[in-house]
Parts: structure tokens; C-alpha cells; sequence
């Protein structure tokens, strides 16, 4: 191993757990009078920017297990957050009035939480860090697909 593969293993491993703990404590700050549980923002922010999308769409991009998925979207239909007007197994997801209002402010919250992480990095650094993170996420896309076809 070259010196720092270890200190990148770490950070692999440990940065999404972090992260999330953050998000969690932030969203918990913002919601302290509400009953929107903190989970509930991806798959609001998801719905928000893409009005109509399946549960099976949100199992591809929402970091949580699709019968996770499943039990917090009906959750959120159940407390007026959100609706499905597909028929049957297809399902197509829209935020309700209440559900928009979470929605605009979960972007505040994550405009802020986006400010607060990212302002020790200059905009070079920021625009730097975009780069390599659309290269990781490309050369994640492409190992997953390897590794899935292999296993077939």
C-alpha cells in the first residue's frame, strides 16, 4: 500500500457516517417543532425536484433500503405530505401544499448546512471538488455495473 491509502480507507469508510449524523442533527434543529421527522427531507427534496416520480426511481437515488422507502412513503401520504396518483403498483409521488412547504424549507436548511460544510474551501477548492466527486460518482456507477454482472 502507498503512504495515505489507509487515510483514504478512513475517510471512505467514515465521512458518509459522519455526514449523515450531521444532516440528522441539523434537520433535528430544524424540525424541533415539527412533525416532520428528519429522514423524511431526501425523500421530500427527491419529490420536490422531481414532481412524479416512482417509488422505484426513489429506491435508485435515496440512500435508504426500498422497504424503508416504502414504510416512509406511506408515513408521509398518512400525515398529508405527500400523495400517489398511480394506480396499482405504479406509483407516482407528488408533494402536497404541506408536503411544498417542507420542501422549500428543507432547501433552506440544506442551503445553510451547504454554506456551513463547505465555507473553509475556496471557490477553487469547491469547484475542484465537484470535478472529482462527478469522476468518483461516474467510476462508482461503472464498478457497480461490473461487479453486478459478474455476480449474474
Amino acid at each position: 500500500m502507498a503512504p495515505g491509502d489507509d487515510d483514504s480507507i478512513t475517510l471512505i469508510l467514515g465521512f458518509p457516517k459522519k455526514m449523515s449524523q450531521c444532516m440528522r442533527l441539523v434537520a433535528s434543529a430544524y424540525l424541533k417543532d415539527s412533525s416532520v421527522k428528519p429522514q423524511y427531507l431526501t425523500i421530500i427534496y427527491h419529490l420536490g425536484t422531481n414532481d412524479g416520480i416512482s417509488q422505484k426511481e426513489l429506491n435508485e437515488v435515496v440512500p435508504f433500503d426500498k422497504s424503508y422507502i416504502s414504510i416512509m412513503v406511506h408515513d408521509m401520504i398518512d400525515i398529508g405530505l405527500i400523495y400517489n396518483d398511480g394506480e396499482g403498483k405504479q406509483h407516482s409521488l407528488h408533494l402536497t401544499d404541506r408536503g411544498r412547504d417542507v420542501y422549500v424549507m428543507s432547501r433552506m436548511m440544506f442551503d445553510l448546512l451547504d454554506r456551513n460544510l463547505f465555507d473553509v474551501l475556496t471557490d477553487e477548492e469547491k469547484e475542484s471538488l465537484r470535478g472529482i466527486m462527478g469522476k468518483l460518482d461516474s467510476r462508482l456507477d461503472k464498478l457497480m455495473a461490473d461487479f453486478s454482472q459478474e455476480g449474474e
